[in-house]
């Protein structure tokens, strides 16, 4: 399939992630769930592809890992709808994905990582769809944390949102440290060789770490959000920044 056809599929899939988000607070609600779901059938459909074409699972360039991508925002919002009852949190998730499809849009959909074979483990897979989740769930909280900043009237909902979602995303993002650190021993001898990558994935579980810490003590709670939203800075510096400025070190694999 030509890649013009994929981009108009991508960009399909935007469009309709994005009309889902403004169906839902037009409160007309069943057709912001037909919007999403074809939407996430045309994204799954473009993950598909590059699952065929690759013959793996399609993790092995920042176009397919951003696709995929995609996906992981819609399944984070049913798991919050059918454990939390947190519908009102389905819009930002619908934006997100919207984001992402756009700047899948602009990226070369042909370029593919070349992976030496010490670099072909079990924990490829694992690895890099903890982060996904985790990255998927965080990219929302923090999205609500600005909100937090100019909605005086909704600040309880918001951050009982905020909560929800972070505590969710943390594990997996630990999870996700710790089978690449286990990968990494395996391939370079070392669990942590400060890699840039490595740092701000680092970086990034820290600041919501604080932000868990800074949410129990009452003399820090009024801090919280700061460090939600320097959090997003630095999820997109560990997932997308790095390979952007040329500085992923042994993670570059291009």
């Amino acid at each position: 399939m030509s890649i013009q056809i994929m981009k108009v599929i991508l960009g399909c899939a935007a469009a309709g992630y994005l009309l889902s988000a403004v169906f839902f607070w037009c409160k007309k609600r069943i057709p912001s769930y037909i919007a999403n779901g074809i939407a996430w059938v045309l994204n799954a459909f473009v993950v598909g592809v590059n699952w065929v074409n690759n013959g793996y699972v399609p993790f092995v360039s920042m176009y397919q890992v951003l696709t995929f991508l995609g996906l992981c925002f819609t399944l984070a919002n049913i798991y919050m709808l059918a454990v939390h009852k947190d519908n009102w949190i389905s819009p930002y998730f619908n934006l997100c994905s919207c984001v992402v499809m756009i700047g899948c849009l602009f990226m070369n959909a042909t370029m593919i990582w070349h992976f030496v074979p010490a670099l072909q483990s079990v924990w490829f897979v694992p690895h890099v769809f903890s982060y996904m989740l985790s990255y998927s769930l965080c990219a929302v909280a923090s999205v609500l944390s600005i909100v937090w900043f100019f909605n005086k009237r909704n600040r309880e909902n918001l951050d009982r949102g905020i909560y929800n979602l972070v505590m969710v995303a943390f594990p997996f993002m630990t999870a996700g440290m710790f089978m690449g650190a286990i990968w990494a021993n395996e391939v370079w001898t070392e669990f942590w060789s400060w890699d840039p990558k490595e740092n701000w994935a680092l970086i990034t579980w820290m600041l919501y770490a604080i932000y868990l810490h800074c949410r129990r003590h009452k003399s820090l709670k009024k801090f919280q959000y700061v460090f939600t939203i320097l959090g997003i800075v630095a999820l997109f510096m560990a997932f997308q920044g790095v390979n952007l400025f040329g500085a992923g070190g042994e993670h570059s694999y291009s």
